[in-house]
């Protein structure tokens, strides 16, 4: 199965249903799915006439229906899709389109200013394309996206289905490694996890997508799952905006991470008690919704027994980048508080040493030119998660711990500690850095480089007023969630295994060693 074929079959049975919905200002603005699959076939031509086929295309921007039908554009052809994090800093970006071997870039119209950086830096790019109507004054080789649309209009050949072991994406993810990892995706990989997820809805269902577009989770599960359902998705402008977005498009079903979800209730605790929970839900909600899906961070059943107070059911699922995304879901019909779900009926489960380990046609082909990495995770086509759990005897799946460094906040970000610590570690103030996930969010453990102290006769505020001053200048340049928020100044050095590593598991502890 292709992605292409599913999206193809929607839009015969659903053409006139609205596929997306979005606000310009307070004016709601909707396409069809038949309007949108016209846009994604020009893309698609339009990248073929402009002689893209085989190769690697990055998108960077946040979610909006001229990404996503670019998005489809992509994976419908012969070309390999490349979404980034549009939260990451110029240089991380630059870094990414390199390592990812993108010879072409669409880019939202707020990351207009790190163009010339872009064109400067990644001598592969060869052509941009801004995701809007209309640019003017910009330099060469930079395009809009009405004029790619126009060529693949003009265009009469199409690019031919692409084969279903082909790489439809590569998506990064944080890696233990201390460099993000590009998860390679095949055609068969994401829709057999969208066949795989058996949740229905009726055409025309309202769902409002919440989360950052370019993770798995939010694009397969609320864009490709949802359209292969003929649900209208209702993009959300902002988080800030969240609860009247959701009064103004009226979801049946969201998305979220667990750090929402405990923001709403956090909302719904502080109301007066003297307003029924209806009259509340229905203000709060919109007044429709039924059913949120939960994952990429563990939730605490509490929530799910206080959201179901006010008509809602919570349903917590499990996956992972590498799986395309999901590996187990909790259903509407069946399921059990506290537990991710059962495993999809295209995933085996086995366990090695408590730790999960997967395999199934939703697993990566592997890592972007990181064979040693790939080695690592995929052993005897089994994946191995990194996470810790058991399955009961009702077949529902629990997670108890992680075997990686990966520090997994409640907004479901995942942060490759060594990744920050690589960068810390360059201020010749900072000795040993260890960075730990703690009261959701990050903190800096730092001991201090002893021969600094001494030659620039350091005490221990002025010690701490440094470090402050840089950890501040880097956060600057941080998306929210790699920002650090918190700094501890260690008297003593890490405790060390005997091959001289720091030992994670001992940071908290600052006594002298023998």
């Amino acid at each position: 199965m292709l992605i292409r074929e599913i999206l193809e079959e929607s839009v015969q049975k659903f053409g006139e249903v609205k596929a997306v919905k979005w606000l310009n200002r307070k004016e709601v603005l909707e396409r069809s799915y038949s309007e949108m699959l016209r846009n994604v076939i020009s893309i698609r031509k339009g990248l073929f006439a402009e002689d893209f086929a085989g190769k690697h295309i990055a998108l960077i921007g946040t979610s909006s229906v001229e990404w996503i039908e670019s998005y489809l554009g992509i994976i419908t052809g012969c070309t390999t899709a490349v979404p980034l994090d549009a939260a990451l800093p110029c240089e991380d970006l630059i870094d990414l389109i390199n390592r990812s071997d993108s010879e072409a870039l669409f880019l939202s119209p707020k990351h207009r200013p790190y163009l010339e950086a872009f064109l400067a830096n990644c001598p592969k790019l060869q052509k941009v394309w801004m995701l809007q109507e209309e640019v003017e004054d910009v330099p060469s080789g930079v395009y809009s996206i009405n004029e790619l649309r126009n060529t693949g209009i003009s265009a009469s050949a199409d690019a031919s289905c692409p084969a279903v072991e082909d790489i439809a994406t590569i998506i990064f993810t944080s890696g233990t490694t201390g460099k993000s990892k590009g998860v390679m995706l095949t055609q068969n990989n994401l829709a057999s996890n969208v066949e795989a997820v058996k949740i229905s809805a009726e055409p025309g269902t309202a769902m409002l997508s919440v989360l950052p577009i370019h993770h798995a989770f939010c694009l397969v599960m609320d864009w490709l799952k949802g359209f292969s359902q003929g649900a209208t998705i209702c993009i959300n402008d902002s988080l800030l905006h969240m609860v009247r977005n959701m009064s103004i498009f009226k979801p049946d079903i969201m998305l979220m991470v667990p750090m929402m979800i405990e923001t709403i209730y956090k909302r719904l605790s502080a109301a007066d008690p003297q307003i029924p929970k209806a009259v509340l839900a229905e203000k709060v909600f919109g007044g429709k919704l039924q059913t949120i899906f939960t994952g990429g961070a563990h939730l605490d059943p509490y929530y799910i027994d206080r959201f179901a107070e006010y008509g809602v059911q919570i349903l917590e699922g499990y996956g992972m980048s590498e799986c395309s995304p999901v590996i187990s879901n909790n259903t509407p019909e069946n399921h059990k508080p506290g537990s991710i779900g059962r495993p999809l009926e295209n995933v085996e489960i086995r366990f090695e040493n408590g730790e999960i380990l997967v395999k199934g046609t939703s697993v990566m082909k592997g890592y972007y030119q990181m064979s040693d990495e790939t080695a690592e995770t995929l052993k005897d086509g089994w994946l191995h998660t990194g996470d810790k759990g058991y399955m009961d005897e009702d077949g529902y799946l629990f997670i108890n711990g992680r075997v990686k460094n990966l520090i997994i906040l409640s907004n479901g970000e995942n942060i490759s500690p060594e990744e920050i610590e690589n960068k810390l570690a360059l201020n010749p103030l900072v000795g040993e850095v260890i960075v730990t996930g703690e009261d959701n969010g990050l903190t800096a453990r730092i001991y201090p480089e002893q021969a600094v102290v001494e030659a620039k006769a350091l005490d221990t505020e002025m010690i701490r007023s440094q470090l402050q001053e840089f950890l501040d200048e880097y956060n600057k340049n941080q998306p929210t969630y790699r920002r650090i928020t918190g700094l501890v100044i260690r008297k003593n050095p890490f405790i060390r295994s005997t091959t001289k590593k720091i030992r994670r598991q001992d940071v908290l502890i600052d006594e002298p060693q023998a």
